[in-house]
This record gives C-alpha cells, structure tokens and sequence, in this order.
C-alpha cells in the first residue's frame, strides 16, 4: 500500500521538478549483623549498634598511591556548612531492612559541633520518610535518650536533652522505594527485578539524615536486611565477622554520603573484560557484550596508568571487585566505588550495532569509568567546583576512548574519528548551550546548596563546557598539563575535595617551572571563562598590509562586554597549514596582524575548531572564504572541522543578528561538495532550529512554499547520495565515519519531506522475502530514517509491523529506536494514546524509555510538540513520577522550549508554566528558565525568519542535474522493484 501510494507521489513529483528546473533554476556471601563493635568509646555499648574501625586502617603511603588513614581528624568548614554551620558527622551506622517497596532504617550518628554552636539544635537533610524515633545521647549509644524533634520541609531538627560538643544520634525510620533510579529503589528488569542505592548528588537525605554536602567525608558502614537478591555488592567488601544470614554488612569507608552505591540482583555475569572487573547484566541479553567488554579492558588499563593511582589501591576496604551492571530501566550518573551502573543500551551491543549506538556506548563506558577516580577519589568542595570533577572525568574518559580508536595501520575504517567527535559532541554543543539567555555559569558565583539548583547545574551545561575548557587549556599550555595536574590532584588530595582554587594551584605550580607565553597565572585567565555565560567572538577585518582582530562577546541576548584573554591559531591560503593546532598568538583587545593576502587569499582562525570561542570575518574576507568553499578543488584544502566550524560560526551569528543570513547560508549552499562527518554534524544541528521554525511560518500561512526548507536540502545533499548514498550496498565495506554520515544525514533529509529518501525508506523498509514483516537487513544507521518515514508517511499497518519487530528484538537500543519511531506519527489520537500509556499505572515501557518517547514526539512536528505541551501541562505530577523524578522532568521541560515553533505555543506553556496549581513543586524555576528561552527564540521569530524563507524564496537556483538524476533513478527503482 505504501509502495503504491509513492508511485503516485514520485511522478507528480518528478513533474513538478522537471517544470521547476525550466523555469527556476557474581554471588557474595550474606549474614545479618546483630551488632557493630567499635573501638571508639562514643559508639561503645553491650547491646546497641556500635561502629568498628579496624586496626588496619593505618597510612600507607606510596610512589604511586595514597591511602589516607580513614580515622583522620575532622576540619570544619562552617561557611560551606548550610544545614547547620558548625556540625560534622563524623561516622555513620546505617542498617536498612527492606520489605517489598518498603524500608525500615535505623541510623546511629556520631556528630562533633563547635563550642561557638552548642546552644543551636542539630539540623540534618532527611526527607521522604516517616520518623518512629529520635534519641541522642553523648560519647555512647548507652546514654541515648529520647529527644524532641521536627521534620519539616526536608529538615529533621532535634533538640539534644543537654548541651555537648559530641552526641550519639540515634534515629529509627521507614520509607518507601520508588523506582526512578534515586536513593534505595527498586529497579525494574523484566521477571528479575534489582534493588540499587545511588544516593549522587543529593539522595542520600531520601535514606538516612545526613548533612549531604560533598564537603563531609564521614566514615560510613551500612548494612542491609531481607535482600531477596543472590548477589549485592557495593563500594566495600562485605564484613564477614558481622554479616550473617538474611544481613549483609559492609565495611566501612570514608567518604561523603553521595559517593556510596549498592546494587542486588539476580543478573548474569556476561564477562570479565579484566582482572576482577566484572560486567554483568540481565538474563536474555546473548551476545551483546564482547565490544563492551574490549572497552572496558582498554579504558581500565588506560586509566590505570593516565591517572598514576591504581584503581583496587584506591582506599581500604573497598570491593575487591569492580562490577559494571547493565541497567535496563533506568539512565543515571553513578559516582559509588566499585559499582557502576549504566542503561543497557549504552552499555550492550550486537556485533552489527549500528556507528551511533557504537559512538555512544564507547563514550559512556569511559565516562562512567573516569568517575571512578573523578567523582569518588576527588570530589567537589562544593557543587559549584564541580566543573573541576566533571572537565577531568570527561577529558580522562576522551583522553581513553582517542586511545582506543588509534588505528595500528592507516587501513582501519572501522575507528571512530575521536578528535572529530571531541569538536562536534562537546566544543560546539558547548558553545551552542553557552549562547542561551540564562545559560549556567561554569562556576556560579555563591555555593549551591538547594537541591533544585544543583540538580540543574551539574546536570547541564557543565557537562559540556568543563571539558571543553580544560582541553582549551591544555592546548594553550601543552605538555600533557590536564594529565599532569590530574595525578597531582589524584595524589595530593586523594579522597577529600576539590576546588577551582586547587586545580588552578595544581596547573600555576607547572607553569611557574616552565612558564607559558600565553597564560601566566590560571586564576585569571579562566576567570571570565568560569563566571560568565557565552564566549569570545573574534572579528577579522582586511586592513592594508593584514587583518585588524578585535573582540567582543557572544551570545544569542545582548550582554556587557565582557574581556578575555584569548589564544588564536590561524592559517592562510597562502601556505595552509590545518595540522599545527596550539594558539601562535594572543588577544585581549584590538591587535592588527600583518599578513600579505592577495586578492583572493583567505585567512581562518581557529584551526580544526579546538578552541573556545567563535570568529566572524568582514564581508570581504567571507566572499574570499565562500567562493573557496564553492570550489571542490579549493575547499579540500580546508580541514574539515575548519569547513564544520564556518558552518557553525556563521549560523549562530546570523541566529544572534551578528551575520547576514545571506552570508550563512551561501556558506551553506557549500556543502553540495560535502561528505564528511564533522561538516554534516554542524549543518544538521544548526539547520534543524531554521526547518522546524520554517515549517511552522509556512504551517501557519496557506499562501507560503510548504517545501521551502526542502529547496535547501535538494541544494546541499548532492554528494552524500551521489557518494555515500541512500542505498548502500551491504557487501562494500565503508569507514564507520562514513556509516555515521549517512544516517544523520539522511535523518534530516526524510524528516524535512526529502522525497528521494523518502522513496528510499520505503524501498528498504520490508522484507523482500516476506512482505508485511519489517526488513531485518536494513543497515543499522539508517533505521531511525526509515522507521520515522515509514511511521509519518503510512497507516495502521506500518506500525503493526514494527510492533511485531519490536516483540522479537533483542536489542534494547534497537527496541529504543522503534518506540522512538512512534512518535514520528501524524495521527493525533495515535500521539495521545502513546502518551497516555507512558503514565498509565503498569505500562509496557522502561522508565527511560519514557523520557525518550516524550522527547521524539516534541521534536517530531509542529502539531505533536503541541500534543506534548498539552499532555506535560495536564499530566506533571504523572510525568514527574513515572519518567524519573525532577531532574527528567526539567529535561523534558527543556526540550519542550526548543521546539516551542510559534506564538500559540508559546502561550500555551506560560499558562502552564504560570498557573498556581501547576504542579511544577521545585521545578519551577526550571519551567521559568526555559521560558526565557522560548521568549528569546520567539525575537528571532520576528525579527528574522521572515527574511529566511524570502532568502531561500529567492536564492533558490535551478537544481541540480545531479539531484535529479538521483531522483529519476529513486524513481525507476521504486516503481518496479
């Protein structure tokens, strides 16, 4: 049917083209503890929980490694103090007995408060629980008594029975386990369903009171009861003397509460990629896990050696093994030693997994790693530093994953172009997210402590803009200078925190012996880095004898100027060099630069796009840059990511009013020469913001061009189908790079209504030998094309056949793909009901798989974002429930506000968002950023996209015969295949 209904369309189709182109142009051992013993007299009694810190916890000190005695002295820091300035928990008990998806805690706190503080009550984070007892006493559990206490608000206050500057606290509680991947939960795997506890960042207060702040390194033993799971592990080794049926104990470790995990389950043990490092996941997952665990192998040994601190030698007691868990229902940041828990499809893969989950799946296994060292080992002072801990972890996990994908001999196009993925994933989303109204500091200005704001600090731009600046910074320096300070920091305060003041230290204390040209002391270079939003923008003007640079600031809403001190790379026509990377001089205001340019020599700044800022030309230097590009010849000379970052930077300069659109999209219009990866990364992401909104104008208005983002890919996509194709051929061999390509590209190409991909979806989307079953054989990296297409462009039957696909894959990533191909329906009862399942009490999705649904209906169509608005303003507290907690909830909220394409829309989320009962609770401030944002993109709106579509109206040149050559060809193969 669907075959039949493009015969039809193509040769309208082909008609219309043809008049246009004339007239326009493991198991562990458990046993329950009845008691703790200790030899510390404040947790000294006969028949109470008492906590043991073993003889061998002494100071060993080696070249390598350092091993702190857990026992050291407590050192206040009341200013990063804000539950209660003037109080430290100095060791922890905690025992915790589950019952179904209840539990029941009993916490024994040995606090030490300062003289100065004594009169205060004591003040702990706990929230989400029901308190049945409160008792304190001082130096032993045996003089507790009972206490008057509140909790409110999240805060349990208890005022002692008599004035001391050490008490015993001893609080009996119960709670109840959700399943969204916080705190204790219950996790959700088919028939075997798990227990975990990640307390990172802030759930540590939904388990036991606690001061929980990363500042507190307390020593912690916690053990469980009525774990029905045959194996549980955690950071520590289990406590045989104290461990007994039904109980299981760990040992005690010092840290801060948020560093601690545990996972129980009945899983499989899939592999050992090494040494007592196991991967383990689901039964029912066969052959997934070889590429992970080569991974895995590569990336432990890598770290190992990068970070000079070898992992089982990082603190006392800790698990004798490492345990990385496929997790199937959730996706979450684990910070917990020795237990590592990643969502299945980024961890899991079969052997012919497409280049994109590949990408994926390399880049998250090595992050997750990294936190083992950055995140546990090291750890921020505050929230704020966490730039620090974030920038190493991400720039280590790189470092790893580049090592991995250095091919042995130039011949292996299997490799992932790591540099390339660097600039493209993290350099330019960095700078991207940098130019929003209201984007986050790197380093805000006060301490964060207020749990909504550091959810969304370190859950956002960070992510991005930390290693971006930390590989900026290694680049200026040289030297391995990030790896270098790494270690210093991994030895020099090795399981306590960190600052920007000591990283700055770590890197000023090198530049001191061997100083830097660029960069005298750290603290100042970063400064308006770290405390401002946007970049440096770089403007190159021709002047006699060279180009006069000079600086402003960039961002999307006009902002004060703001100074930096910024290192440049630049290359000419003349003698191009696109190799040499490292800054050849600096700009901190107007500088002239003496270059002989010729009439038609250009000069690019920002070589290969390494560093962190953006760069505009003059319109004469443009015109000498575009007729480079327009030449095959010419614009091979031009490294790739030089040619992605004049996609980027002048695209997000004419978004900013910065740049003629004329001038952006004749750059654009470059790319009918283009093929590679980076190119087409920048293109698409900065494109797709122009399609939807263009989409939307001619939605909204009859007597507009309904194809006029359309002229725009027929213009640009000529060589990929030409070279790379719609239609690979399964017996040639191609690079993974290559692979990647074409599947983004051709994405975008059937999601902007590009017939000949439309044609070649449909072509690839059945089984020859089977028609009505979905094609097992359609490459991996085109089918979220094909699927979407078919899913838009069909009926009821397409996704009857994608659910009886979806029953037998056994690819989690691959079932991702087809419920993510779902929302690409233009049946609005179809979109609803889909919605409605992923909050209905019992439905068949994963929680994660919620979030992802939700996220590809918004950005399908004009009319499912509209869907989406309404569902989100009806269903919240649903959605806050069933998709994850607030933090998915904010995600959702964001990617709401970038798809928001019209005024109606945008009024629709401000009643939402600025209703009094809109159950937003403390997502509030989030739905009110992403407002802003949406208001920023609504002066585009006006401001700009009318002059986008009349640009494309009338730059619109004849086709290309190439494209349609293509076209009759996609034509003649659909019609009598």
């Amino acid at each position: 049917m669907v075959r039949e209904k493009f015969k039809w369309k193509l040769t309208i189709l082909l008609n219309l083209l043809l008049l246009n182109v004339f007239t326009k142009c493991l198991p562990i051992e458990t046993r329950p503890a009845s008691y703790i013993t200790s030899s510390e007299t404040a947790f000294t009694s006969s028949n109470a929980m008492t906590l043991e810190i073993p003889e061998t916890h002494v100071e060993e000190v080696t070249a390598n490694n350092i091993i702190p005695n857990i026992t050291h002295a407590i050192t206040f820091n009341s200013l990063l103090r804000n539950v209660r300035p003037g109080q430290d928990v100095r060791q922890y008990a905690i025992e915790l007995t589950l019952n179904g998806n209840q539990f029941t805690g009993r916490a024994v706190l040995d606090v030490v408060i300062t003289e100065a503080s004594m009169e205060d009550n004591l003040k702990f984070h706990f929230d989400g629980v029901t308190i049945q007892s409160v008792q304190t006493g001082v130096f032993t559990v045996a003089s507790a008594v009972p206490a008057e206490f509140t909790l409110d608000d999240g805060i349990l206050e208890i005022e002692p029975t008599q004035n001391a500057a050490t008490f015993i606290v001893i609080v009996e509680y119960t709670g109840t386990m959700g399943n969204d991947g916080q705190g204790l939960y219950v996790g959700q795997a088919y028939d075997n369903p798990y227990i975990a506890m990640n307390l990172h960042p802030t759930n540590a207060r939904r388990v036991f009171p606690c001061m929980d702040e990363p500042t507190e390194a307390s020593t912690i033993t916690i053990s469980f009861k009525n774990i029905e799971q045959t194996n549980i592990v955690a950071n520590a080794d289990l406590d045989a003397s104290n461990s007994n049926d039904g109980v299981s104990q760990f040992r005690p470790l010092q840290g801060p509460p948020h560093v601690w995990g545990m996972i129980a389950h009945d899983f499989n043990n899939l592999n050992i990629p090494a040494t007592n490092v196991a991967l383990i996941g689901r039964p029912g997952v066969p052959n997934q896990d070889s590429q992970g665990s080569i991974a895995i192998n590569a990336y432990f040994n890598y770290l190992n050696t990068w970070t000079e601190k070898q992992y089982f030698e990082i603190i006392v007691n800790q698990n004798s093994r490492l345990h990385i868990i496929a997790l199937p229902d959730v996706d979450r940041e684990w910070n917990a030693l020795s237990t590592i828990g990643i969502w299945e499809p980024y961890l899991l893969m079969e052997a012919a997994a497409s280049v994109k989950q590949r990408n994926t799946v390399l880049v998250k296994i090595a992050e997750a790693l990294a936190k083992q060292w950055f995140g546990y080992v090291i750890y921020p002072q505050n929230w704020r530093h966490q730039w620090v801990v974030s920038g190493l972890g991400t720039y280590a996990a790189y470092e790893a994953f580049a090592d991995f994908q250095t091919p042995a001999t130039d011949a292996d196009i299997t490799l992932l172009d790591t540099n390339t993925l660097f600039v493209t994933e993290i350099i330019q989303e960095s700078l991207l997210r940098d130019a929003y109204v209201g984007a986050q500091l790197l380093e805000p200005q006060s301490e964060l402590f207020d749990e909504e704001a550091i959810r969304f600090h370190i859950n956002g731009l960070v992510k991005y803009k930390a290693p971006a600046i930390m590989h900026f910074i290694n680049l200026i320096i040289g030297n391995d200078i990030i790896q270098t300070s790494a270690r210093a920091l991994l030895a020099g305060r090795s399981l306590q925190t960190v600052s920007t003041q000591n990283f700055n230290d770590a890197v000023n204390s090198i530049l001191t012996q061997q100083g830097n040209q660029f960069i005298e002391d750290l603290n100042e270079f970063l400064d308006p880095w770290l405390h401002n939003s946007g970049c440096p923008l770089i403007h190159v003007g021709l002047r006699q004898g060279g180009v006069l640079l000079t600086q402003e600031h960039f961002s999307f809403t006009s902002q004060s100027h703001v100074s930096y001190e910024v290192p440049l790379s630049y290359t000419t026509s003349i003698n191009p060099n696109f190799q040499n990377i490292q800054p050849i001089l600096k700009l901190d205001s107007t500088t002239p630069l003496n270059i002989a340019l010729g009439d038609e020599d250009w000069v690019l700044f920002n070589i290969q796009g390494q560093g962190y800022y953006r760069v505009n030309y003059d319109s004469d230097l443009w015109e000498r840059i575009i007729e480079a590009l327009e030449d095959p010849d010419r614009r091979a000379v031009i490294h790739p990511l030089n040619r992605a970052t004049l996609i980027d930077d002048s695209l997000n300069l004419a978004r900013a009013g910065r740049l003629d659109y004329d001038i952006a999209l004749r750059v654009v219009l470059s790319m009918v020469h283009e093929t590679e990866y980076a190119v087409w990364k920048a293109f698409v992401r900065n494109m797709d913001f122009l399609r939807k909104r263009l989409v939307a104008l001619v939605t909204d208005d009859d007597d507009l061009d309904p194809d006029i983002y359309v002229r725009m890919v027929r213009r640009t996509v000529g060589s990929v189908e030409e070279e790379l194709s719609f239609q690979p051929d399964p017996l040639i061999s191609e690079s993974s790079m290559a692979s990647l390509t074409r599947g983004l590209v051709m994405d975008h190409a059937c999601r902007s209504n590009y017939e000949p991909c439309i044609a070649a979806a449909v072509d690839w989307f059945y089984d020859p030998n089977n028609n009505g079953v979905v094609n097992p054989n359609i490459p991996y990296d085109i089918r979220p094309a094909v699927y979407c297409t078919m899913v838009k462009e069909g009926d009821g039957t397409i996704i009857e056949a994608l659910e009886a696909r979806l029953q037998i894959e056994p690819s989690h990533y691959e079932r991702l793909v087809i419920l993510e191909s779902f929302a690409c329906s233009q049946d609005d009862a179809f979109i609803r009901s889909l919605l409605e399942e992923t909050v209905a009490a019992g439905n068949r999705f994963f929680m994660e798989e919620r979030v992802k649904i939700f996220t590809a209906v918004a950005e399908s169509s004009l009319a499912n974002v509209g869907i989406a608005v309404n569902f989100m303003a009806r269903r919240t507290a649903e959605i806050r429930n069933m998709y994850g907690g607030s933090q998915k909830l904010e995600e959702l909220i964001f990617v709401l506000a970038e798809n928001i394409l019209n005024a109606d829309l945008a009024n629709d989320f401000s009643i939402w968002a600025n209703a009094q009962n809109n159950n937003l609770d403390d997502s509030q401030d989030a739905a009110n950023a992403a407002l802003a944002v949406i208001n920023e993109n609504l002066v585009w709106d006006s401001n700009l996209k009318q002059g986008v579509y009349e640009w494309i109206n009338e730059n619109d040149a004849p086709t290309l015969a190439v494209s349609l050559a293509l076209l009759c060809t996609t034509l003649v193969i659909t019609l009598f295949h």
